[in-house]
């Protein structure tokens, strides 16, 4: 299974160079994986060095994570690069879309609210 450069990616170059089996590339300023290439760095190291160094955590992951995300027609799409512009609006869509769907849980708001109560005591406090 190979990896994707998302749109979290900020150009930092740091898979590019940590990359064991040169399957991540520059094309027109922008990091792209070779999925022929990739192979989890399997026999190199115990985990993907792309996803590891990545300093947002989110600008290379699993291919299929990634598509899991994405609509069917967008994951259907095998061997070619999408648009990046569809894939983008495609992943705006469904964050915004499962933001609006998740709730949050009690436990959250109940975290919240002891947070936000114990930063408001402590601001209350005379500063020494």
């Amino acid at each position: 299974m190979s990896y994707t450069i998302t749109h979290q990616c900020i150009g930092c170059d740091r898979c590019l160079v940590q990359c064991p089996t040169g399957a991540i590339e520059k094309v027109n300023d922008v990091l792209v994986i070779d999925s022929t290439l990739c192979n989890d760095c399997l026999g190199y190291y115990g985990t993907a060095q792309c996803a590891s160094i990545c300093p947002t955590n989110g600008g290379c992951v699993k291919s299929d994570s990634l598509r899991e995300e994405l609509n069917p027609i967008e994951a259907s799409t095998t061997g070619n690069l999408p648009n990046y512009w569809d894939s983008w609006f495609i992943r705006y869509n469904y964050l915004v879309n499962r933001l609006k769907t998740n709730q949050r849980t009690q436990y959250w708001q109940d975290w919240f609210d002891t947070y936000s109560s114990k930063l408001t005591s402590l601001l209350s406090q005379p500063m020494i």
